[in-house]
């Protein structure tokens, strides 16, 4: 049997330091992880990311408490960061399970000899890389994975288990993609030719910038001609759909299920929340945000907050959206409407 993975053990106060924390309380308990409120042990650390959970602190177990702000009510020891979302991150990355890191190249992996790889790569097992790949420097390229021809993937970048990479795409440094994510598959383009649908070549490839992550069953086509660009820091959620020649600004959050379209460009910093959508050809402007299940079947200003989606048959969804762009002006007649339907019902002579 293989070994379990490691965890780190540390005093209370030496997470504290580690931290950049203030310490309020006993800092020599022994500290084996992060949990939540609820469900952590006597040697484990919670959090507090809002007042309202203040009241679950006396129910607790845990041997201290995340804080951005001491708490003179508190019996707890006191962890106090500067930013609660930073000092939870830290935390949690200082207790993560060290896993055994891959090595070198596995002898299982399939490498051809025209390539450009750094000695520090390390390549797992059943790997597949085609000729004219390039990869930087400290990349990992987990089992299974298959890379096409003269496709390039900068340094520090990870490609999990059975990623698949096409031909002539580009990834950049310091960028995630979670399992079984495609990079660069043929995107949905057809022509009704002849009594039947014929397959639209898509010769172009796919751009993904520095520090994108992207997770697990995702998949980013290719370009028809040109490239689908996934702008630097941009992070992408599981089960997502990015379609041929879609352009992705920077910095941008698209979250489970968002499915974009053919060709649509969108700003930097824009929010798809879960399941949302944009139809092709669309702009999104910079910091849009769609909320969960929205679909943006026209351009949508910067800044612009959308929310909102009822799927019914054409003619009546037509008619109902005709109606809804209405509806300050109907709001106001009905209301003028009501002052003389009251005038009349009260008049002495009937």
């Amino acid at each position: 049997m293989g070994q379990s993975p490691q965890t780190n053990t540390m005093l209370l106060c030496e997470l504290a330091e580690k931290l950049g924390a203030q310490l309020i309380g006993d800092g020599t308990k022994p500290v084996t992880g992060i949990n939540t409120i609820q469900d952590a042990g006597r040697c484990e650390v919670c959090f507090l990311t809002s007042p309202k959970h203040a009241k679950a602190l006396s129910r607790t177990k845990a041997a201290a408490v995340i804080v951005d702000k001491a708490m003179d009510s508190c019996s707890l020891a006191q962890v106090v960061v500067d930013n609660i979302n930073c000092g939870l991150i830290a935390a949690l990355e200082l207790f993560a399970p060290k896993l055994q890191a891959l090595k070198g190249i596995h002898p299982t992996a399939v490498v051809d000899p025209d390539t450009d790889i750094d000695p520090t790569v390390a390549i797992g097992p059943g790997v597949t890389i085609a000729p004219g790949v390039k990869i930087g420097a400290h990349s990992v390229i987990g089992p299974g994975c298959s890379i096409g021809e003269n496709s390039v993937i900068g340094s520090h970048t990870r490609l999990d288990s059975h990623v698949v990479v096409y031909h002539h795409c580009r990834i950049g440094n310091f960028c995630i993609i979670q399992a079984n994510s495609t990079i660069g598959s043929t995107g949905f383009g057809y022509s009704f030719i002849d009594g039947q649908h014929r397959l639209i070549p898509h010769n172009g490839g796919v751009i993904i910038e520095d520090s994108v992550e992207i997770g697990a069953n995702s998949c980013i086509d290719r370009a028809k001609f040109g490239n689908t660009v996934i702008g630097a820091g941009t992070k992408i959620d599981n089960l997502v759909q990015v379609a041929h020649n879609v352009q992705i600004g920077k910095r941008c959050l698209l979250a489970g299920h968002v499915g974009i379209a053919g060709s649509t460009q969108i700003g930097n910093g824009v929010i798809f929340a879960g399941a949302a959508g944009s139809a092709d050809n669309l702009h999104i402007g910079d910091g849009a945000i769609l909320g969960a299940q929205t679909a943006a079947t026209k351009d949508v200003p910067a800044g612009q907050v959308m929310l909102g989606n009822i799927p019914q048959e054409l003619k009546r969804e037509l008619r109902c959206v005709s109606i809804y762009q209405r509806l300050p002006e109907l709001a106001k007649e009905i209301k003028e409407l009501t002052k003389k339907v009251k005038k009349f019902e009260t008049a002495k002579d009937d």
